[in-house]
């Protein structure tokens, strides 16, 4: 009880790695939340950005939910370098930042 407690109570720094063409959707679910992000750019790829969040773990429950629907090929990059791909569950995500 008291780890979901302080989970809740946590912030992350996630990275979601996604398609140039496809980030727009996703900037705008932010916006929409509230939630400040910050955008990068991979040099030697043009295709790729990457947005940087700072989020808890019911916000970033809701963009997983998000990216779990419409951006599935995105990667997540966790604060401790786990990279997932946004095909599992997000209990196994949850499992992944306790560790």
């Amino acid at each position: 009880m008291y780890i979901l407690k302080s989970m809740k109570e946590k912030r992350f720094n996630i990275d979601i790695v996604l398609r140039k063409t496809k980030r727009w959707d996703f900037k705008e679910l932010l916006i929409q939340k509230n939630i400040i992000y910050f955008e990068w750019f991979v040099e030697l790829n043009e295709d790729v950005s990457i947005i940087s969040v700072d989020v808890n773990i019911d916000e970033l429950e809701e963009l997983y939910n998000f990216i779990f629907e419409k951006l599935s090929e995105s990667r997540i990059v966790l604060p401790n370098g786990t990279r997932l791909q946004a095909k599992l569950p997000f209990d196994f995500i949850k499992t992944k930042l306790t560790k």
